[in-house]
């Protein structure tokens, strides 16, 4: 039997700078055949199809989930105004060059320092989606670490950072 708190199992909660006016966000289709996206994850947009991915291609702008891509408001039944009555989800990102600070689920557990770069594997790498470790100069850094990890209300691991976009030579 499902708990009220699964609810919270995979969050992005912006602690800073959001809602605003001057707010980047982007809502996007999720390309055929992706894996479950779950809020907070690290999406980018194919260049192809121009739907969205999990994970992050390389030196493309980084952007993240903030809902799961099974959410009703994201895939909708008839007469919903996001899913449209389709079967194809459409789910809202915050953009990387944001003025904000996030929080977010969806990492690779471990010790991240304040200041510690953060990437995410590529569509279809092992942990696609998550933030983890990166570097200046090797990887697409997606966020830069401000507060570490740390346990929020509902007792779920977190990460909290500022979203960045810099891509790599």
């Amino acid at each position: 039997m499902s708990t009220p708190a699964q609810m919270f199992d995979h969050e992005l909660n912006p602690i800073k700078g959001w809602p605003s006016p001057y707010a980047l966000d982007k809502a996007l289709n999720v390309k055929s055949g992706e894996p479950a996206i779950y809020a907070g994850s690290v999406v980018s947009i194919d260049p192809t199809t121009g739907a969205l991915r999990l994970g992050l291609i390389d030196n493309a702008m980084p952007l993240f989930a903030f809902q799961n891509s099974y959410d009703l408001d994201v895939v909708g039944d008839d007469g919903n105004l996001v899913g449209q009555g389709t079967s194809t989800p459409r789910i809202n990102t915050l953009v990387a060059v944001g003025s904000y600070e996030l929080e977010s689920t969806q990492f690779v557990a471990g010790s991240y320092a304040p200041n510690a770069q953060l990437t995410s594997p590529a569509p279809a790498a092992a942990n696609a989606g998550l933030l983890t470790s990166g570097a200046f100069g090797t990887n697409t850094i997606c966020g830069i670490v401000s507060d570490g990890t740390l346990t929020n209300e509902f007792r779920k691991g977190v990460i909290r950072f500022w979203p960045v976009f810099l891509p790599h030579a």
